[in-house]
């Protein structure tokens, strides 16, 4: 059944060469919570009903992707509007783009970080307040963590690993570091 290809598999998530979403509202959103366990090929070769990918996105629910009832929606419609198969429309702005002016929200939505963290409570991974207390006392801090986010790994905090973010530019990189940094 192709729900089993969407489960929540984070050891197996491969982003490499990975394709781009359809601008529309909803695409930031559904990038960053479907990439968290599998790349996105899988929901252009998926074209499914609007049934059959709500059944999935409960099924990715299920499985362990943090997705609240109005990010499920907002993914359902996306998908079922630009990945279904009835004629897309044009691509649209994603008018649903999280961020609101906030250039941090931006970067951690962007690369799909908040997905697996918060600041205060972890999700699937620790939170940012977690992460900044167990580095405050380390001098080489910045370039540890640069260091662990660049390349991801596994065991630090738990079994699940953390894919690299190999996408972050240098300038976004610190700029995440810094502000991971300082939510003791």
């Amino acid at each position: 059944m192709f729900s089993a290809a969407l489960s929540f598999t984070p050891a197996l998530a491969q982003h490499k060469g990975d394709i781009t979403l359809t601008s529309g509202p909803g695409a930031g959103l559904t990038q960053s919570k479907c990439q968290i366990c599998h790349e996105l090929r899988h929901i252009e070769r998926a074209r499914l009903s609007r049934g059959e990918w709500a059944d999935n996105l409960k099924n990715m629910r299920e499985r362990g992707t943090p997705m609240s009832d109005e990010e499920l929606a907002i993914i359902l419609d996306y998908l079922a509007a630009y990945y279904s198969r009835d004629p897309a429309p044009p691509p649209a702005p994603d008018t649903l783009a999280a961020g609101g002016g906030d250039p941090i929200a931006a970067l951690l939505q962007a690369h799909a970080c908040s997905t697996c963290h918060s600041v205060e409570k972890a999700v699937v991974g620790p939170a940012f307040r977690d992460i900044a207390r167990r580095y405050a006392a380390q001098a080489d801090a910045p370039a540890r963590l640069a260091q662990k986010i660049r390349q991801g790994g596994q065991g630090a905090w738990g079994q699940v690993p953390m894919p690299p973010a190999a996408t972050l530019s240098e300038p976004e990189l610190t700029t995440l570091v810094q502000w991971v940094l300082q939510q003791k």
